[in-house]
């Protein structure tokens, strides 16, 4: 009895242990990762709120990613003035070039930066709008 007891508890530990560490990314997000972003932007958020943020990234990277139908684009900070977002939709306005629109955006991406009294960080699904300008000037 003591034997089979010994097998079950073993065979319950195991399975939890593999549940759980199948959960280990769920809801998670890539964090900012080390690099330095040499952009800046101005953004608001869905509630009117205005912020300056500098060391732009999304998702850790200088670029802004979506869905264009059934592919994906990757447009780096430097091609693009403004991102206006609305209902997980997305229109850029590209530098010298026509805008971008009906862009799907990831609802799990968010926006991370500096401002001057500490660090920020919000979901692309609840930003309004976003203004980018090179931090080289």
């Amino acid at each position: 009895m003591l034997k089979q007891h010994s097998i079950v508890s073993a065979v319950v530990v195991i399975a939890c242990s593999l549940v759980l560490m199948g959960m280990s990314g769920l809801g998670t997000v890539a964090p900012q990762n080390g690099a330095a972003s040499s952009f800046n932007a101005r953004l608001m958020d869905t509630a009117g709120n205005e912020v300056e943020i500098s060391a732009v990234t999304i998702d850790g990277k200088p670029l802004f990613q979506a869905s264009l139908g059934k592919g994906k684009v990757r447009i780096p900070f430097e091609n693009i003035s403004r991102v206006a977002i609305k209902d997980k939709s997305a229109c850029v306005n590209l530098i010298g070039s026509k805008d971008m629109c009906d862009l799907k955006i990831n609802h799990l991406s968010r926006v991370y930066g500096n401002t001057p009294f500490g660090t920020y960080q919000i979901s692309l699904k609840d930003v309004a709008w976003i203004e980018f300008s090179s931090s080289k000037q």
